[in-house]
């Protein structure tokens, strides 16, 4: 396996595997962060103020107010430790991210004065009532918490209908959708792909689907919304048809979302399946070259922030087999790229690990989440 990690990029060898939080953690781990420092300066701000005034209304609402800068220094933190790590070809000037680090912590500002602060209270009240002998310390961090697991409930809650609109949204431009489980491996070019797919093909009881299909893939730079984990692409993609005949154009909308699929027993290898959705409008034109170029304004308006992006094409080719339940591909990077890519695509989750561990038992392999135009590394 080293031989074969030497083969393909450092980058690549290195950090072969991303995964997002999950939504509801990374929601509770913020929102919880943000109000224990909003606590600390709670705390510490009115004890302050105690040694210049002793009374009692300006005591009670100097807490509640000096707090709310609690909500802003750890994304400050954040955006400069993002600031600081990003190369500097692609690194943006630090007010963007001081601008991006102010909206998280106005999110945090906002959630705590709507939702935190009200049901703080209404816990607070109804414990006092129901159990007066509890210790007032113990029902405030109980209050506390759940008021913090309520609000991490309703912010996941609301990115999900977000995202139901936004599906809704995609079918009335005209969009059509499909949705699926997908894994990735790296194979190196020393390996031969003919030997592997008819190994493929013998164990799995696969059949060969048609030609050598070709792919032109453009990549625009988007600012579409992420939802809970799910990372936006935007592509124009042309290939050729399984029969060799004429063109199949569309432009596409693909959110991805990875995870570790955990096992009910140890075993030898980790699991990282992508749940993939594919919104796709077929172009029966020529395919533009930019988003500009697009005549149709519902799509247009979609993605009005790939306006201004310059494409990352990327031409591959690209040969398929399948089953009822899986379809493999093997691609190979036009540009002289040393490693093929194995993708392996089901609906169904049990038969995808199945075929997941047996890629990585017989083959030398490297199993990734990175797709085509997410590493620098395509191009000569």
């Amino acid at each position: 396996m080293s031989q074969q990690i030497e083969l393909i990029s450092k980058e690549l060898a290195e950090e072969p595997i991303e995964i997002p939080q999950n939504p509801f953690w990374q929601v509770c781990r913020r929102f919880g962060r943000d109000e224990l420092i909003a606590l600390f300066i709670n705390v510490i701000g009115t004890a302050i103020i105690s040694f210049f005034t002793a009374i009692p209304i300006l005591l009670s609402i100097a807490g509640p107010v000096i707090e709310k800068i609690g909500f802003f220094p750890a994304h400050f933190l954040e955006a400069r430790k993002i600031y600081e790590t990003t190369p500097k070809k692609q690194r943006k000037k630090l007010s963007y991210y001081f601008k991006n680090a102010t909206k998280r912590g106005l999110t945090s500002l906002s959630e705590d004065v709507l939702v935190h602060d009200p049901l703080y209270v209404i816990f607070m009240f109804t414990g006092i009532i129901i159990y007066p002998s509890i210790p007032v310390w113990i029902l405030a961090t109980i209050s506390f918490v759940l008021a913090v697991i309520v609000v991490t409930l309703l912010e996941v809650g609301i990115r999900e209908l977000q995202y139901l609109n936004f599906k809704i949204n995609m079918k009335n431009a005209g969009f059509e959708s499909e949705s699926f489980l997908e894994t990735r491996f790296f194979i190196s070019t020393k390996e031969n792909p003919k030997k592997l797919l008819n190994q493929l093909i013998k164990d799995f009881n696969l059949k060969l689907l048609g030609n050598v299909l070709e792919y032109n893939d453009k990549y625009f730079d988007n600012k579409l919304r992420v939802y809970s984990g799910r990372i936006p692409k935007v592509r124009l993609r042309k290939r050729t048809r399984n029969s060799g005949k004429g063109l199949i154009k569309t432009i596409q909308i693909v959110y991805t979302r990875v995870s570790e699929k955990e096992k009910k027993s140890p075993g030898q290898y980790r699991y990282f399946p992508i749940k993939k959705e594919k919104f796709y409008f077929m172009i029966k034109k020529e395919i533009p070259n930019t988003i500009k170029e697009i005549d149709n304004l519902k799509i247009k308006r979609i993605l009005k922030s790939c306006l201004k992006s310059s494409p990352q094409k990327i031409t591959f080719k690209r040969t398929l087999a399948k089953n009822k339940i899986l379809l493999f591909s093997v691609d190979k990077i036009m540009k002289g790229k040393n490693y093929y890519i194995l993708e392996i695509k089901s609906w169904k989750t049990k038969e995808l690990l199945e075929a997941m561990r047996y890629v990585m038992r017989e083959f030398p392999v490297i199993q990734t989440t990175k797709g085509k135009s997410e590493m620098n590394v395509w191009s000569d």
